[in-house]
């Protein structure tokens, strides 16, 4: 990634730009997200021998990728690697992973000398990194604990230098290719064992119940939205799909299946109400609940009832009496109302309506409970004391603000 910003100016170009170096001008200049070039003319005025744009065709048809006697459209229409997202990503891939190694690394005009000069300097500096192709060298950085030697390595020779400048000039942009790499490792820190598939990867919820993290997550994205719009619209099909059902029309009730969807992102409780009765939100109580005598549901066998206010918590199922599901978030700093975040919620402005609804944040008087609403938890949850400290939020209907949590 550090690499491909680099290269396309952060993921904004898919060709080089016409410039005052002769790859910019060629009729093979680079291209693809890590812009493969062609090779020299004979007069070493052009990039306009295709070289690699012909082995590219003919990897993919010789692999079954492309129909045989259609290798060469990459000569005579090489703007298909520019302009065709899935050649601009596979040609990298290929030219990451298959053209590219560090024993090809040569120049083939070079005398006999001159060869065993190079070869010596690259054993010398390079010994585990040898015939490795670009992508088994970022394997070599971390293994080695030379990175950044390595990682030079891997730059050099996917902006084409010739091996005979040996250790001088630097790659092309390398003082921000370092940058990148820098930054890339701070964002994504991984733990080996868990690539190495020797541990599953836990997230940090913070002590807190981990199906909010995507119900939040989902109110920054959405919020606001109305749910017969793009992107909302698409994405409440995707919530039913959790849920085992279909969305019937821009105007059906959506708010069971975003709890659902919710559950279901989760490693632990991604079995919770694994049911297309999800979508209905009585059915989310629980059969100890008491409720009115027209509440008529199938009451989930995953989910068990909390009776006392005093046992609410981040997270907690919260089920109303006109038919509606949402998560418990937080309270009022009276400690009066209950706020909470759910799906096909009204935010009561101007656009709102029937199929016109959103993702939000709504409150409740806690008196009102066990007879407006219920709650209700996953059987197998305990939550903490500390889940049971209800922040004191200040809200409006699309953003969470914890300042004054304690």
């Amino acid at each position: 990634m550090a690499q491909v910003n680099a290269e396309t100016g952060f993921f904004k170009l898919s060709q080089e730009k016409q410039s005052k170096y002769k790859s910019g001008t060629s009729f093979y200049k680079g291209r693809g997200l890590i812009q493969l070039t062609g090779n020299l003319n004979k007069d070493g005025t052009a990039y306009d021998d295709p070289g690699p744009y012909e082995d590219y065709g003919k990897y993919l048809a010789d692999h079954g990728y492309l129909e045989k006697g259609k290798e060469g459209i990459f000569i005579t229409n090489p703007d298909l690697i520019s302009k065709d997202l899935h050649y601009a990503i596979d040609i990298a891939g290929w030219e990451w992973e298959v053209f590219k190694r560090v024993s090809k690394w040569e120049d083939k005009d070079y005398d006999s000398a001159k060869i065993r000069e190079v070869k010596a300097w690259k054993r010398e500096r390079f010994s585990k990194g040898l015939d490795q192709s670009l992508n088994r060298l970022a394997l070599v950085m971390e293994e080695s604990g030379e990175e950044e030697n390595y990682f030079w390595l891997q730059s050099k020779i996917l902006n084409g230098y010739s091996p005979d400048h040996k250790d001088k000039p630097d790659p092309h942009g390398w003082e921000k290719r370092k940058e990148g790499l820098i930054k890339l490792k701070a964002w994504f820190k991984y733990d080996k064992a868990v690539c190495k598939g020797e541990k599953e990867l836990k997230l940090d919820t913070g002590n807190r119940a981990p199906w909010m993290l995507f119900a939040e997550e989902e109110l920054k994205k959405y919020g606001g939205i109305r749910q017969n719009r793009t992107p909302l619209k698409e994405r409440v099909i995707e919530y039913f799909r959790t849920s085992k059902d279909t969305w019937d029309n821009e105007k059906g009730y959506w708010c069971g299946a975003f709890v659902r969807w919710c559950f279901a992102q989760t490693t632990d409780y991604n079995y919770v109400f694994d049911s297309y009765d999800s979508v209905t939100a009585f059915n989310w109580l629980s059969s100890e609940h008491k409720t009115n005598k027209g509440i008529h549901s199938k009451r989930s066998n995953d989910v068990e009832a909390i009776l006392n206010i005093k046992d609410i918590f981040v997270g907690a199922i919260i089920i109303f009496s006109y038919s509606h599901v949402a998560f418990v978030l937080g309270q009022s700093e009276d400690e009066k109302l209950i706020y909470y975040l759910g799906g096909n919620q009204s935010d009561k402005t101007a656009d709102d309506g029937p199929g016109k609804r959103t993702i939000c944040i709504g409150k409740i008087s806690k008196s009102k409970m066990n007879s407006e609403f219920w709650l209700s938890k996953p059987k197998n949850y305990t939550p903490t004391n500390e889940d049971k400290q209800l922040p004191k939020l200040n809200v409006s209907a699309y953003t969470l603000d914890y300042t004054s949590t304690r």
